[in-house]
């Protein structure tokens, strides 16, 4: 029989066992001013649904209500007069609206809800839905998140969780050698998997069937390696993948549309930068996940560090940018931020020349996107004018257009220079524009400054800035239209559209 010190474990057990009977969500971000929608699925049909909202997540012990019923639910009681009942229906579902007040005074307001169908035998409740948890702001403005990550998270890769919570949203951080889930339903952090080996300086592509392929970087000795490992998210794990031809690492990856991954550019020693440029690469690599294995494509032209490697509209891949080396006799006499750019043709295995960008910039991989009419959007980045002026290679306020049907490039510039800063497509179809850095390198300046791109006009407009000046972060829209931004640091806060 056990002690009276481990009941507080049963009774928390019991507690996690009585969550999840069936699946309650959010399908809007409720915004201020706006309407929040919540919805049931696969309840027992046809029974009175009691909603249940409080400002804390509990737990409340049921047996407040039904002496018989040693479960809890993750809800206060402060809101326990604005708890309603409904019934579900004959499938099994029901929708919750709740019209939000504007007010800069409720800014950041956090829910929790969870309902519960009744009568139950012997039991007076029945079955118990997953908890949820909204935030409310104003909208196109940021609250800070209610929970930290479990780690900083500086340049972390994400990796979206499709089988998690049946699929609604969340997603892994991975940085560092470790990584943790960002829960969609209760906004806040848990445990995910090591990394079979710890990197950084690396790239990653997500496969077509959903996994995620790391390639190379510098390993937690600061060696450049060839190794890499793909995550799982049914499995949630790493696993070893064939190794690099070669090392490298400051490199680009991207996903064929026939499954295969290319890898461009990068350099095989990164002790410094004088040797890094030295031993830069002009070389590129196919990855085959149907076989495991690796196999030579054609040279790109020029040796590239930290290019952009992007899958076009077409399916045509075009590298652009980065930190183009010229070596001679082994010494490197020139490195510069390029604005050339090459398109790869997988059926020929051979580069062609794109049209040039307007302006040079590297550093750029991880803040372009692909708008919904299949035009690029490139922000950003690093100048450095020249080897002997790298000394000023500053953050730029360029932000370019690549049409990949005409070959062509339109120029716009945003209110501020950025890098290491997040770019976000809406559901809209604008892009949403976060943080980063200005000004040298040598002496950055954290932003806090949002700016929203409209792909009709190819105009800027300055939207409220975060809470938090922020570079090298993460963002990720969630499926209620709420845009996540988490790290460097373990805080996150979130941005209502």
């Amino acid at each position: 029989m056990p002690s009276s010190r481990c009941l507080p474990a049963l009774l928390f057990a019991a507690t996690l066992a009585a969550q999840g009977d069936y699946e309650l969500d959010k399908t809007t971000s409720g915004a201020r001013d706006g309407t929040l929608v919540l919805d049931v699925r696969q309840a027992p049909p046809n029974m009175p649904l009691l909603w249940l909202v409080g400002l804390s997540a509990g737990p409340t012990p049921i047996a407040l209500l039904d002496p018989l019923d040693a479960r809890s639910v993750s809800v206060g009681l402060e809101l326990i007069g604005n708890w309603a009942l409904q019934v579900t229906s004959p499938t099994g579902t029901a929708t919750y609206s709740l019209l939000l007040p504007s007010s800069v005074v409720l800014q950041g307001d956090v829910f929790h809800w969870q309902t519960a169908t009744f009568p139950g035998a012997p039991t007076f409740i029945d079955a118990i839905s997953n908890p949820v948890t909204t935030q409310h702001a104003l909208p196109s403005t940021s609250a800070p998140l209610p929970n930290a990550l479990l780690a900083a998270r500086a340049g972390a890769n994400l990796c979206w969780a499709r089988n998690r919570d049946a699929g609604q949203g969340d997603f892994l951080l991975v940085s560092g050698g470790t990584s943790e889930f960002f829960q969609f339903r209760t906004l806040d952090a848990a445990a995910g998997p090591a990394m079979v080996t710890p990197r950084a300086l690396h790239a990653a592509a997500t496969l077509n069937d959903g996994r995620v392929l790391f390639t190379g970087g510098v390993d937690g000795t600061g060696a450049v390696t060839t190794t890499c490992e793909i995550y799982d998210p049914i499995a949630n794990t790493f696993t070893a993948a064939a190794s690099l031809p070669g090392p490298r690492a400051a490199h680009a990856a991207a996903t064929l549309p026939d499954g295969r991954v290319l890898v461009v550019g990068g350099t095989t020693d990164f002790t410094d930068l004088t040797v890094a440029a030295t031993n830069s690469l002009n070389t590129a690599s196919l990855y085959n996940p149907a076989t495991n294995t690796w196999s030579a494509a054609a040279n790109i032209g020029g040796r590239r560090l930290v290019p952009a490697l992007s899958r076009l509209s077409t399916g045509a891949m075009l590298v652009s940018g980065g930190i183009e080396v010229t070596v001679l006799f082994g010494i490197p006499v020139g490195a510069v931020s390029t604005n050339k750019a090459q398109i790869y043709n997988a059926a020929g295995n051979s580069w062609s020349n794109a049209a040039n960008m307007p302006a040079g910039r590297a550093y750029h991989h991880d803040n372009q996107v692909t708008l919904a009419n299949g035009r690029l959007l490139l922000t950003g980045g690093v100048l450095i004018p020249s080897l002997l002026d790298a000394a000023n290679a500053a953050s730029i306020a360029q932000a370019d257009v690549y049409n990949p049907a005409t070959n062509t490039w339109t120029s716009t510039t945003m209110a501020n220079a950025r890098t290491g800063h997040t770019a976000t497509r809406l559901a809209n179809g604008q892009v949403v524009v976060c943080g980063g850095a200005e000004g040298l390198l040598s002496a950055p300046v954290n932003l806090a400054a949002v700016e929203r791109f409209d792909p009709i006009s190819n105009g800027w407009t300055s939207l409220a800035p975060m809470t938090t000046a922020r570079t090298g972060h993460t963002a990720a829209l969630l499926p209620d239209g709420m845009l996540v931004l988490l790290g460097p640091d373990t805080s996150g806060e979130a941005m209502h559209f």
